[in-house]
Formats: C-alpha cells, sequence, structure tokens
C-alpha cells in the first residue's frame, strides 16, 4: 500500500505498536497502514457515514483490523493513551474537536493558520516536539505535540 507524502510523514513519526485514533480519517489508509505495517490499534473516525463504510470496506480489501465510526470528533470517545492524529482539515475545525481537556500525544496537519494551532497548543500545555514541511502537491505542515505535565 502506498501512501501519499503527506501521510507517509505521518505514518513515520508513529512508533510501533501504538494506539491511533484518526479524526477526520476519511477511507481509513493511514489507518489501514498503520495496522499493516507498524501493527497499530487503529480507531479511524469521520462525520461521514459514506467515508465510514468506505473505510470498513477498505480494510476488509487490504485484510486491516481497524475499527471505523461515524462520530463529530471525540465526542464520547474514552482517552487513554493513544495517539491523536487530526489531518486534513483547517485550525478551525482542529480547535473545535481539541477544546476538550485531553493529555494524548498529537499529530496534527492542518491547511490554515499554523500560528493560530501553535498558539492554541500552547494554551492548552502542549509543546511541540516535532514539526515537519511536507511538499505533496502543496506545501503541508504536520506538527506532533506531547502533553507538558509539569510546566512551571
Amino acid at each position: 500500500m502506498k501512501l501519499s507524502k503527506r501521510l507517509n510523514s505521518i505514518a513515520n513519526l508513529i512508533p510501533n505498536n501504538s494506539n491511533i485514533i484518526d479524526v477526520g480519517a476519511d477511507h481509513a489508509f493511514l489507518d489501514i497502514y498503520l495496522n499493516l505495517y507498524k501493527n497499530c490499534k487503529c480507531l479511524a473516525i469521520d462525520k461521514s457515514k459514506y467515508c465510514t463504510l468506505t473505510a470498513i470496506n477498505n480494510a476488509k480489501m487490504y485484510n486491516a483490523n481497524i475499527k471505523a465510526i461515524t462520530n463529530d470528533g471525540l465526542n464520547n470517545i474514552k482517552l487513554n493513551n493513544q495517539i491523536i492524529v487530526i489531518s486534513g482539515m483547517g485550525t478551525k475545525n482542529i480547535k473545535k474537536i481539541l477544546n476538550i481537556n485531553l493529555k494524548n500525544d498529537l499529530i496534527l496537519s492542518s491547511h490554515t493558520n499554523i500560528q493560530e494551532l501553535k498558539n492554541f497548543l500552547e494554551e492548552k500545555n502542549y509543546q511541540i516536539y516535532k514539526e515537519l514541511t511536507v511538499n505533496d502537491g502543496k506545501t503541508y505542515n504536520i506538527i506532533y505535540a506531547k502533553f507538558q505535565h509539569n510546566k512551571s
């Protein structure tokens, strides 16, 4: 399975055997890849029922073991130690999804207002651990952020 440069860059940030929640998963190609090649446990979430059904069908086609659900963001999702991936939407939507009490590692790729997203992360007590710029037809910024438990 071949991923786009953007999705491949995101996949490379994720350690083997991770638990992933992919919000806005679309057709779940990232999740399928992570399950097949990095032994990750993935929950693909999309607010579109069509995308959820397509994700389920894609997982069957590739014989991947992922879970896909229709949901608006992280509403009613039990958060533990998962890495939350949000890619393919703007900062306004990412902020809306993340405007909850959370301490999970985050991998974010916003199409808009990168500085606004960075400011939001700082306000939520997150530190940017790694940042990438990927050219995949257009330029994408990818941020890996970690919660700061003991910020002074």
